[in-house]
């Protein structure tokens, strides 16, 4: 996979300004570091406990995928209590 996302990235290259990409593979850096080289905006996604140190700076932003409550519904069970207690 990691090598297929790569040649998407390479082959669609002018087609896009910014790369967002859901790992913490330090593998993806090279391709990272192309990028912004090119005047690409990148920005990371991934759980903090398992991006890498130089990916997490290499890229434009970081962001925790863990810290994403609206796409993870975290509250979703706290709502579902209130809403059964309100009936």
């Amino acid at each position: 996979m990691d090598v297929e996302m790569t040649i998407d990235a390479m082959l669609h290259f002018k087609k896009y300004d910014t790369a967002v990409f859901f790992t913490g593979d330090s593998d993806f850096l090279a391709l990272v570091t192309h990028l912004k080289n090119h005047g690409k905006k990148v920005f990371i996604f991934s759980s903090k406990n398992n991006v890498s140190q130089e990916l997490r700076t290499g890229a434009d932003g970081y962001t925790d995928v863990l810290d994403i409550d609206g796409i993870w519904g975290k509250d979703l069970k706290h709502r579902a209590e209130l809403e059964k207690d309100s009936k």
